[in-house]
């Protein structure tokens, strides 16, 4: 598979005027840098590397579009996930965002492996947005995670963005099973629905989102709210965000809030320093379970595709905290890390 997607896009790029008739684009993001990882909950040393997907994750896209007449057109998206140190593809277990679509007045319709609302909201807010070293979800119960899908795509989903009104943009969506192919006779699908209202205009951001994941194998449920806003004052960008993860099991129910509030300051005419503190109370009657999270960034934009990076990242997890909603490194027990690196997109 790997080998097959390759050659795609070497073919791609020597055929590269013919694809433009077609309106077809190859583009992607590259991701590079020094990270280190230290403070373990066990008894494991301090990693430290030259790293990949530090501060975005890297990828390979192809997208394109056909216009269909009247205001209607067709495309499609494929982006599947780099691992830039190691030269390594994942084709078949790393794709991102996978899907076709429709597009005209009435909005647009997608089908595939899509970018959960929730994860476009809060990463859109947060000052580290979904930085994999710094950002929100290191420490933010994503998708179900108390149910075990943590992921911030959803499989087998069709979804509907609606036009902009005035800055208010309306998205729905379904998944038949977020993880996987769906299950023989659907009995062990974990089926999602979900709904995000979102307004944005000028230097205001507000807004919500709700989804509700049904495991049909034993009928766990899972109910996930989540409200964030920012407003950009010029000298001073401020975001918040609060959110609420219901749990419901036949072996126990939980309730976990989490909440975060940032500052973003540009620093000279390029630069941009960043500063985030929050906190997630993991399990709602046990003592000793929160998990609080602070970052600062600075990044610095040689050009319009070309970022330089420095983040630290600081998790203090509490000895009864659920790692439920822990991402990276900092599921594997680390509580603290440093990256410095590039970002460079086409």
């Amino acid at each position: 598979m790997q080998k097959k997607l390759i050659a795609l896009a070497v073919a791609a790029a020597a055929a590269a005027p013919a694809f433009a008739q077609s309106n077809v684009t190859i583009y992607g993001r590259l991701d590079m840098g020094v990270a280190s990882y230290g403070s373990h909950i066990g008894n494991e040393g301090t990693t430290n590397g030259i790293d990949s997907n530090i501060f975005r994750t890297s990828y390979l896209g192809f997208k394109g579009v056909e216009d269909l007449g009247n205001g209607l057109k067709a495309g499609f998206d494929l982006q599947y996930k780099l691992t830039v140190d190691s030269g390594d593809l994942n084709g078949e277990t790393g794709n991102r965002d996978t899907f076709v679509f429709l597009n005209g007045g009435f909005g647009t319709v997608a089908l595939g492996r899509l970018t959960h609302f929730q994860d476009r909201l809060l990463g859109s807010v947060d000052p580290m947005g979904s930085s994999n070293l710094t950002g929100y979800d290191i420490g933010w119960n994503v998708g179900a995670a108390q149910m075990g899908y943590d992921d911030t795509r959803l499989d087998n989903t069709i979804a509907y963005i609606s036009p902009s009104f005035s800055g208010l943009t309306v998205s729905a969506a379904y998944s038949t099973n977020a993880g996987a192919a769906e299950t023989l006779g659907n009995d062990a699908d974990i089926r999602v629905w979900a709904i995000s209202p979102v307004y944005k205009n000028g230097p205001i951001t507000l807004g919500l989102n709700y989804h509700k994941a049904d495991n049909q194998l034993n009928d766990d449920e899972e109910t996930v709210w989540d409200i964030a806003a920012a407003y950009d004052f010029g000298m001073v960008k401020l975001s918040a965000a609060y959110g609420q993860d219901k749990f419901e099991s036949a072996l126990g129910d939980n309730k976990a809030k989490q909440w975060f509030v940032g500052a973003s300051a540009p620093v000279g005419a390029a630069g941009k320093v960043a500063l985030v503190y929050g906190s997630q109370e993991t399990l709602d009657d046990v003592k000793n379970s929160d998990i609080d999270r602070w970052a600062l960034g600075y990044q610095h934009s040689l050009s319009k595709r070309t970022t330089l990076f420095a983040e630290y990242g600081n998790l203090d997890i509490e000895k009864n905290a659920s790692k439920a909603g822990l991402e990276g490194k900092f599921k594997d027990g680390y509580e603290r890390g440093v990256g410095v690196g590039m970002v460079h997109t086409f």
